[in-house]
């Protein structure tokens, strides 16, 4: 028995090699729809909590207590509790993962806040409500996926009926599935 020699410890640690993404882990990011709740606005509000308007940050607080926040989360971060816990079958907004630096995220997110109507008429989009999001990403062309996910690698968005979905692409074409809880939790 040379050095050929396959352990079951050995299989079990090539294949877990192979499933894990090369690299650091993406970073997870709630985006979030203060409008839909007053709690959420007031979590934003809250000392420690780093958040980006989408809207921009030259707006009356009135505007901003209702915009849609990117909020970058971390193991220890209360806002991602809170989300989870209070947040879940609310359609408070959704979670997002991407190797982007925050701000190159924010910038995207918030180019992605108007839409065009078939008459010309330019609109709010309010594609970060779970409910939006799950309906429209399966109707998006290879093209409109790019534009949508930029740097982002993947959506969490929460179902009908509670269940979180993960939502990817593959090949440029929209994939979901059951979450990669390793992309998600640490």
């Amino acid at each position: 028995m040379g050095s050929n020699k396959r352990t079951i410890n050995g299989i079990i640690r090539r294949a877990l090699q192979g499933a894990r993404p090369a690299g650091p882990p993406a970073r997870i990011h709630a985006l979030v729809d203060p409008a839909r709740d007053p709690a959420i606005g007031a979590e934003l509000a809250t000392a420690g909590t780093r958040s980006f308007c989408l809207y921009g940050s030259d707006l009356p607080r009135e505007l901003v207590a209702v915009a849609p926040h990117l909020v970058p989360l971390g193991s220890d971060s209360r806002f991602g509790q809170i989300f989870a816990s209070y947040g879940r079958g609310r359609a408070w907004g959704v979670l997002v993962a991407s190797h982007a630096p925050v701000e190159t995220l924010a910038e995207h997110l918030a180019g992605l806040t108007r839409a065009r109507l078939p008459d010309g008429r330019e609109v709010l989009c309010r594609y970060y409500d779970p409910r939006v999001l799950r309906r429209y990403l399966p109707t998006c062309t290879a093209t409109e996926l790019d534009r949508v996910y930029g740097p982002i690698e993947a959506f969490l968005v929460e179902g009908e009926r509670g269940e979180q979905r993960e939502y990817t692409r593959d090949e440029g074409r929209l994939a979901i599935r059951e979450p990669r809880w390793e992309l998600w939790a640490d």
